[in-house]
């Protein structure tokens, strides 16, 4: 039974931690009608600098479909292949779903959900065994400030932010791959704050995951070169720095959250609860003032740097995106929950590898479904990144290299099991959360 509940909670975790990336990818992917309406001809005061802009070219509606604001007129214009390329036609104004800052606060109720989970499960109405043991063990939670869990928030705002952009602009598949960069970012950040000294293979893990990315981001580089030219594959490349770059504001929160999480001893359900919180009220916040920064494309203006109400007129307008967000909201509750659990019933090393499966099921399905194209240095690129974490987490990972060795070479002495028992409780004294 016992085997049977953890095999469960680890395929939730990998099947939910797939939807929520594979679900905010696939929004992105969706066009809609905006707060814009119905291009109109006879008021649009701009035509000859829209047909200046599109008249002579076959524009992709899917990708190319743009709105332009004059005088509070919005108008859209797309080139309609049954008629001669000058011909302009009424049309709903649509564009893509490009909404990251939107999508975040999604994401952030996803999190707050687990402090509700968190609150039910406290009251004792789902008490588990786990917690009951806890409870005789007389080892509750010190009591904290919850105002500890804000700093670590508004990272998670603008590294959750970034990593959404950079998601609209690369593949799902590379996305995931990408942030296996917040191993080298740890390292580093735990040094300056926690005054944390890396070993030899931490060092050599690093190194490891620097040659995986390199390899990840030429192959973005290569294939989009081949498939749609130089100004996608710049898309791609911002993307994936984008990715990178957020990594950095990720270690930072990882580290904090060590550092005080350990301290008071904090349930992680209740940590993720209470960052979920600060999350959405913050962000729902800078939503507003975030309506009214411009923000030029194309020389199409004014656009916003992130316009809410758009968003919310085109989850209206097309229920495929309102899908695509519940499920982001839904898979991150179920995805934090289930992580949890596997690092609790069986170990961190597990969820890790889980998380590495959930990377490959990831590209396997965006291959399937047509979102990219194979290109063998992203498999290659997978395989170094996957090392480089393997080394990293050496000394998580040496009870399950002695237990292969047993069984491929059988049992060692006695003498030598005993001193390789002595390596293994050194170290696992020594290793910490990274």
């Amino acid at each position: 039974m016992a085997t049977a509940v953890k095999i469960s909670i680890a395929t939730l975790m990998v099947v939910t931690g797939c939807i929520n990336t594979l679900s905010t990818k696939w929004a992105d992917r969706m066009s809609a009608p905006g707060r814009e309406g119905v291009y109109d001809k006879s008021t649009c005061p701009d035509l000859n600098k829209l047909e200046s802009l599109y008249g002579n070219e076959s524009v992709d509606m899917f990708t190319h479909c743009k709105a332009f604001t004059t005088n509070s007129t919005v108008c859209g214009v797309f080139y309609n292949n049954d008629t001669d390329s000058d011909t302009f036609v009424n049309q709903t104004v649509c564009h893509p779903f490009s909404h990251p800052f939107l999508q975040a606060v999604g994401m952030f109720v996803g999190e707050f959900s687990c402090w509700l989970v968190f609150k039910l499960l406290q009251s004792g109405i789902c008490l588990s065994a786990a917690r009951r043991e806890s409870k005789r063990r007389n080892d509750p939670p010190a009591q904290f400030n919850p105002i500890i869990f804000l700093v670590p928030a508004c990272c998670d705002i603008c590294g959750t932010s970034m990593m959404y952009i950079g998601l609209t602009l690369t593949y799902a598949s590379s996305f995931q791959m990408l942030r296996a960069a917040v191993i080298i970012f740890t390292g580093f950040v735990s040094m300056v704050f926690l005054q944390r000294r890396l070993k030899i293979h931490e060092w050599a893990g690093m190194v490891v995951v620097v040659i995986g990315l390199v390899i990840v981001g030429l192959s973005d580089a290569l294939f989009s070169q081949k498939e749609t030219g130089t100004s996608t594959s710049s898309g791609r490349l911002t993307g994936d720095i984008i990715i990178i770059v957020a990594q950095l504001i990720v270690a930072f929160q990882m580290t904090w959250e060590e550092k005080f999480v350990k301290r008071y001893n904090v349930p992680a359900l209740q940590a993720v609860g209470w960052e979920g919180i600060f999350g959405f009220c913050i962000l729902s916040v800078l939503l507003v003032p975030f309506y009214f920064i411009p923000f030029a494309v194309n020389g199409l203006t004014p656009l916003r740097f992130e316009d809410a109400l758009d968003g919310f007129a085109q989850i209206a307008n097309n229920k495929l995106i309102l899908i695509g967000v519940l499920l982001n909201i839904m898979s991150i509750a179920f995805f934090n929950f289930a992580g949890i659990s596997v690092t609790k019933m069986i170990s961190a090393v597990t969820r890790m590898v889980l998380d590495s499966v959930r990377t490959l099921f990831i590209w396997m399905f965006s291959l399937a479904v047509g979102w990219q194209k194979f290109q063998y240095l992203q498999p290659i690129g997978f395989a170094v990144l996957l090392s480089g974490m393997v080394i990293y987490h050496y000394d998580d990972f040496k009870p399950y290299f002695k237990r292969v060795q047993v069984a491929l070479c059988g049992k060692p002495s006695p003498e030598r099991e005993n001193l390789i028992n002595a390596d293994l409780s050194g170290s696992q004294k020594s290793s910490r959360y990274t």
